[in-house]
Formats: C-alpha cells, sequence, structure tokens
C-alpha cells in the first residue's frame, strides 16, 4: 500500500490591505496563493477597510474563506469603523483616515447627497460636545440618513463579523509573534516598558498597541525580551520605507522613498518583518509567505 505524504500548509501573510481588492488579488496571485488550495493559510495583520474602493469586495472574499484557512488580526481601521457605526456621528478623523469615505462606498447611492451637506456644514474638531451641538443643529438631515448610512444590510454583515471570534487581537507561533502594529507595553511614569503579562493584556491595550510606531518601539528595545526567546515581530501599521530609513539607513545619506515599501527583513534587525506597502501610493501589497517548518 503507497504511503501518503502530509501537504505541509504554506501561509501567506499580509496586511493593511485598506480597501484596495485588486491589488491584493494581483499581489496574492504574484506570491502564489490560492484560495481553492487547502493548505494556504491567509493571515491578515488588520486594516482592511478605508481608502481603498472595494472595501465590501474584501470582506466577502475573507468572509467565504473557511476558519481553518484565515486568521484575522484587529487592526486600528478595524476599531475606527466600530467606533465610528457605534456612535452614528463622524468626527474629522473619521474623514482623515477614510473611515467615512467607506460608509460611503457601501452606500453609493447616497454619497453626492452626504458630500455636498458635508461641505456646506464641515464637520466640527473632535471635541463631543461641539460634535453634539453640530449634530443636534442638523438633526433632519441626519434623522434622514442615519438609517441608511449605519444600519443598511451590508454595514450590519460587516459590524456582526468584525465584532465575532473570528477576529482576535494576536497570534503567536512557535516562531512568530503577528500583530498589527505592536504588543502592549506598561507606562511607567510616562515611559513604556516591557510588559511581561502582554499575552494576557486587556482588550483595550490591545487596541491602544494597534497605533504605536513598530519601528521605534522595537528600536528603543522593547521586543528584546521576545527575541531573546528566538521569536519575531511580524507587523503593519507602518510603511516600510520608514522601517528602512530609520533602522537600516539611519546613519546613511541615502534613503527609501514611501513609493517603495517592500517587506521589511534585515539582517542586522531579524527579529523584526514589517509588511505595510502603503499600497494607495504603490498600488501593491506585501505578502510575506512562510512554510509550516518556518512557522
Amino acid at each position: 500500500m503507497e504511503k501518503q505524504t502530509k501537504t505541509k500548509k504554506k501561509y501567506f501573510i499580509c496586511s493593511d490591505i485598506h480597501g484596495f481588492y485588486d491589488e491584493w488579488m494581483t499581489s496574492l496571485k504574484a506570491a502564489g496563493y490560492s484560495k481553492k488550495d487547502p493548505s494556504h493559510i491567509l493571515v491578515v495583520l488588520g486594516d482592511i477597510f478605508d481608502r481603498g474602493p472595494k472595501p465590501y469586495e474584501i470582506f466577502s472574499f475573507l468572509k467565504k474563506l473557511p476558519k481553518r484557512r484565515k486568521v484575522l488580526i484587529n487592526g486600528n481601521h478595524e476599531q475606527l469603523l466600530k467606533e465610528l457605526v457605534f456612535r452614528r456621528c463622524p468626527y474629522q478623523h473619521d474623514v482623515h483616515n477614510g473611515t467615512f469615505a467607506t460608509l460611503l462606498t457601501l452606500c453609493p447611492e447616497y454619497e453626492s447627497s452626504i458630500e455636498r451637506f458635508r461641505a456646506e456644514h464641515p464637520y466640527p474638531k473632535d471635541n463631543p460636545e461641539q460634535v453634539e451641538e453640530w449634530r443636534k443643529n442638523n438633526r433632519a438631515f441626519f434623522d434622514a440618513m442615519e438609517e441608511r448610512l449605519y444600519a443598511n444590510d451590508k454595514i450590519n454583515e460587516i459590524m456582526d463579523w468584525l465584532l465575532s471570534e473570528e477576529w482576535i487581537d494576536f497570534y503567536e507561533t512557535k516562531h512568530h509573534i503577528f500583530v498589527h502594529a505592536f504588543i502592549p507595553l506598561l507606562d511607567f511614569h510616562g515611559e513604556e516598558i516591557y510588559m511581561p503579562s502582554w499575552r494576557q493584556a486587556s482588550h483595550k491595550e490591545w487596541q491602544d498597541a494597534t497605533w504605536g510606531c513598530p519601528w521605534d518601539k522595537y528600536k528603543k528595545g522593547l521586543f528584546i525580551e521576545e527575541e531573546r526567546k528566538g521569536k519575531v515581530l511580524v507587523c503593519g501599521h507602518w510603511h516600510t520605507s520608514d522601517f528602512y530609513n530609520n533602522l537600516d539607513f539611519a546613519d546613511s545619506p541615502t534613503k527609501m522613498s514611501i513609493r517603495e515599501n517592500p517587506i521589511y527583513r534585515s539582517k542586522d534587525y531579524p527579529g523584526l518583518i514589517g509588511l505595510d506597502a502603503c499600497t494607495a501610493l504603490t498600488h501593491k501589497v506585501n505578502v510575506l509567505v512562510l512554510d509550516e517548518d518556518e512557522i
């Protein structure tokens, strides 16, 4: 009887897709990924929405993948979308970060009327009292738009998914720790220090960690305890040209352009891998491919 050989799993890790579905599909295909191959595992390090034109297509693709073939890690933009939908009133940062545009993309039939209104009634700064006053003054408009924009079938479907157990704060394997930006840290008199119990950190602490600058925290030695154990931090959130310019090229007059952003992997800093390709500028999504033995 012929002996059957086990097919090894292959992991395809990416981050910060930001609504650019077509660019993501092109990058996955170039990396060799196939949604039909049961040995292929997709790991997404957050920020799948905001800025790009096809958030719903990304949602549909990931939602249809079997749970055993995907790992979904919360990013700061997942949190921004949830906060906006719960609040039902945009702050300025919702506009600047592209979060409000994600809602408009999901309801294109209302986009032109909302954009015209916004041009005539600029959103206030992120002051709750000012926002409430502005919302009160424009109550009629928002009463008409609220249910359509914040409670339509598409956004309800997405919100149920984002709030499900499919989304986790980090993923750890034998050799790697996968996060959106960095692991949670402790605040010691205004200075960040390593948190030995970061694996047990609260969801709020993980939310805060999704906003940090990973290369800066790594450079300060805040991952060294895990690196000594043979762990590598794999993250997104911050475009990789900054990793190169502030780590590898820190003392060099030569700098990498923000329009390049390849995967950050360095012999000088082996404990850190950065993936954010700044897709809005480069029109690509970095895909790190690791075999089962490497994971």
